[in-house]
């Protein structure tokens, strides 16, 4: 009998890991804005392929013709990023994606600053495609574009 309490904790431990793992990640705790673009959604994210399964479930889930869908992402300022103290990290419903390339960025944060809104959280338009299952070997990556303002 105390087999089976030890197997029905090790479930409850692994489903709040899983839970914990799969819980939306914080946003930055200053002002929000929208970043209208002109519908051009050509600032690719990167660092996607480390993001398939949250771009999966986004999705919800894979078909033969894969994805192209128009959705909401957060950008947020990451200065205690390991790798790049001025990274931006997109977050889609809640969850990581991708990243802004490492120059656009830059160039992000140099406008916010110029615009007097250096720790602002962004939001623009942002579409997902790829992500197609055809089955065997033809498997595509989900990919992100992001609509941002071009002036």
């Amino acid at each position: 009998m105390s087999f089976i309490w030890v197997l029905v904790l090790m479930l409850i431990a692994y489903v709040a890991w899983r839970m914990l793992q799969a819980s939306p990640r914080t946003t930055s705790s200053g002002p929000v804005g929208d970043l209208p673009g002109p519908g051009t959604f050509q600032i690719e994210v990167v660092g996607e392929s480390h993001y398939q399964r949250a771009l999966e479930r986004i999705c919800g889930g894979r078909s033969e013709d894969g994805a192209n869908k128009i959705v909401e992402a957060t950008l947020i300022l990451e200065d205690d990023n390991p790798y790049d103290d001025k990274a931006v990290r997109v977050d889609i419903d809640g969850q990581t994606v991708g990243y802004l390339p490492r120059s656009a960025a830059r160039l992000y944060r140099r406008k916010l600053r110029k615009a007097g809104h250096a720790r602002l959280t962004g939001k623009c338009s942002a579409v997902v495609r790829g992500g197609w299952d055809r089955g065997g070997s033809d498997r595509g990556h989900f990919g992100v574009w992001l609509d941002l303002p071009t002036a």
